[in-house]
């Protein structure tokens, strides 16, 4: 990660009653080896990897949360930043949730649910029977995705180009063109002998 120390909130969502669908198709191990074969398999073809950046955050909810934080875990610069003393009741802070969090059951399934739509827009659509694959309409990308993670195959550069540009829209993401790892998988590519190395630390 760029930013090494930082604190994020979350909320415990095993406290949630959530009604709605919380599980997501992504992409598993068996998958995503097929699609390093498919690599080192087609001439001409290359591999890189995008992660989108905060893909929890930022989304709508389709209905608001709540949350109550102890004043005295809270730091005091904040507690002046926003004026939190007016707020304290019984020692806690109150506050609703109307976008995506850490730790709440339904994140992940809001953050797949507004990501998917702009893919198909794009011309990306999720192979029938394979979770997790994507295959666009007319270029060469073909792409596992694992919550966040693309592991990308493509022909030719302007086509990865294309889905770069096509998540930037609507994403801060980062970009490995060395396609060096996937998901924890690191990945020691030889595209002229035609073989991948792959490891895995720990």
């Amino acid at each position: 990660k760029v930013e090494q120390r930082r604190v994020r909130l979350t909320v415990r969502g095993d406290k949630l009653d959530y009604p709605g669908e919380t599980t997501t198709k992504t992409t598993d191990l068996i998958t995503a080896k097929c699609l390093f074969n498919s690599v080192i398999s087609t001439e001409g073809a290359k591999f890189m990897g995008i992660d989108i950046k905060d893909f929890y955050l930022n989304n709508v909810l389709p209905r608001k949360e709540y949350i109550r934080i102890p004043i005295k875990m809270i730091p005091q610069e904040i507690i002046d930043l926003y004026n939190l003393n007016d707020y304290v009741h019984n020692g806690f802070v109150y506050a609703s949730i109307s976008k995506g969090m850490y730790g709440l059951p339904q994140a992940g399934r809001v953050a797949s649910d507004a990501l998917v739509p702009r893919l198909k827009t794009a011309g990306y659509q999720p192979a029938t029977h394979t979770p997790g694959l994507f295959i666009h309409d007319t270029n060469s990308i073909v792409f596992c995705l694992c919550v966040d993670d693309f592991g990308v195959k493509y022909e030719e550069t302007k086509d990865a180009e294309h889905l770069r540009d096509t998540l930037k829209k609507d994403y801060t993401i980062t970009e490995d063109w060395e396609g060096s790892n996937y998901c924890g998988l690191d990945l020691d590519w030889n595209y002229e002998e035609r073989w991948v190395d792959i490891s895995m630390d720990g």
